[in-house]
């Protein structure tokens, strides 16, 4: 089997194309190649290096893809977000022998080696796990099983310009990075992590094409100037995609192609939806005409079997006797609809019941005056857990009985230990580096 190098795979391009454009860099085919190649000699690196790269700035961060594929045996990437005992345990868990950040590539003393690539003769690619519960765990992939689904037509990608909001060092990062580079297109990126001016970059620069998380969806929908962009691709993915931000996304971009993709650092790029419609068809499950072939466990677990899989003791522990990958997601045959119901990890556990905090929110959402909500379990001596939620309101809305409106709903969709003990009211909804939302029990 021929393995594929990202250097390689740019050289088929004009060494002209431009690849990527910030404020004050645009990055041609070219000039990247020569960069790399230069960063590569000083790197002091061998077939046998296992190299850590900790925050670097875009630019810097595509260079070292195209510099260390194909020449190292592994690549770690490490999210700016990390704090410091992560970025150890996860550089010793991955046996890094070299290190880089934004200044400087130093040597490191080898830790324990815990994932090893299936792809012989393939740099593997180690990403964190980067849910909104629990300590980041390492992931296996290759250039191979990262692009599997990477549409590669130079022609259609060189009409696109992609929008960056991710930490590229993350799965969903990494997957907008992929995707520009490999199809011709060009990657644009704010060099400011605020996000008025990243909103403003945006639109200046006339991007298209846009992939962001539901949560970021709906937060560049209220600050209402990504309107500015005339966008023909929208991809949603890390959360459950809801009917209702389908709906929206579609109103103010009714003529983008909008596709909701299913992908985790784990299972890696599954399927995709992009009929407009929240969860998927019925008929995929155990059928031949599925994207990858799926299932649905007895307690609502939905297993994959995508054609490549990435290593790891995660992976392993996580897989059924038949190969299926437990992806840890609770859903539903709801018609011929399947539907996402949330994270078992993330489950609030009342007193021995379990909900999860996206089908409370999803409710949440269909009272007039609730812009958006975010649920959580607050730690209860009594019961284990009580569902929280914190609710951004309309502008103007009276929240004492907007309060009043959202207690009477969930009292009628809801089991009484569903509904939230406790409301409360925001101007603002934090996400995580990620862009989702947190999920920690507090």
């Amino acid at each position: 089997m021929n393995v594929e190098v990202l250097a390689e795979i740019l050289r088929s391009f004009s060494g002209d194309h431009k690849v990527l454009v910030t404020q004050s860099v645009v990055l041609s085919v070219d000039h990247l190649l020569k960069d790399a190649e230069d960063l590569y000699q000083r790197s002091s690196v061998t077939s046998s290096s296992r190299i850590a790269l900790s925050g670097l700035p875009l630019c810097d961060f595509i260079t070292s893809l195209v510099a260390f594929d194909g020449k190292v045996e592994a690549m770690l990437f490490l999210p700016a977000s990390l704090d410091k005992a992560a970025t150890f345990r996860l550089i010793v868990s991955a046996g890094c022998t070299h290190y880089m950040d934004s200044e400087k590539i130093v040597e490191v003393s080898k830790g324990q080696e815990e994932c090893s690539s299936s792809d012989a003769g393939a740099t593997q690619w180690l990403l964190a796990t980067s849910g909104t519960t629990g300590r980041p765990k390492l992931i296996g992939h290759t250039l191979s099983s990262l692009s599997r689904t990477v549409k590669r037509d130079p022609d259609k990608g060189s009409g696109f310009i992609w929008g960056l909001l991710y930490d590229p060092g993350r799965f969903a990062g990494i997957q907008v990075v992929l995707q520009a580079l490999l199809s011709g297109s060009l990657l644009h990126v704010s060099e400011s992590v605020d996000f008025e001016s990243q909103i403003e970059g945006l639109v200046q620069n006339r991007v298209n094409a846009l992939s962001a998380t539901p949560s970021l969806w709906r937060k560049l929908l209220m600050d209402g100037r990504i309107t500015g962009c005339s966008l023909r691709q929208i991809t949603l993915g890390g959360e459950i995609a809801d009917q209702q931000i389908l709906d929206g996304l579609k109103r103010h971009f009714s003529g983008a192609r909008i596709v909701h993709i299913y992908a985790s650092t784990e299972a890696g790029s599954a399927f995709s939806v992009h009929d407009g419609r929240a969860g998927f068809p019925a008929i995929w499950i155990k059928n031949e005409c599925a994207p990858v072939p799926m299932s649905i466990r007895d307690d609502g677990h939905l297993l994959v079997k995508p054609s490549i899989l990435p290593d790891g003791l995660e992976i392993e522990q996580r897989l059924d006797s038949d190969g299926y990958l437990d992806t840890e997601d609770i859903v539903r045959v709801e018609g011929d609809r399947v539907k996402f119901l949330g994270r078992a990890s993330g489950a609030i556990n009342v007193g021995g019941n379990k909900v999860t905090p996206e089908y409370i929110e999803n409710h949440i959402r269909e009272v007039d005056g609730v812009l958006d909500v975010r649920v959580f379990g607050k730690k209860s001596s009594m019961i284990g857990q009580i569902v929280a939620a914190e609710i951004v309101p309309h502008p103007g809305r009276e929240v004492k009985q907007l309060r009043l409106e959202i207690l009477r709903y969930c009292q009628l969709k809801m089991e009484n230990w569903q509904a939230p003990g406790i409301i409360s009211f925001t101007d603002e909804l934090k996400e995580n580096s990620a862009g989702k939302r947190e999920r920690s029990t507090l």
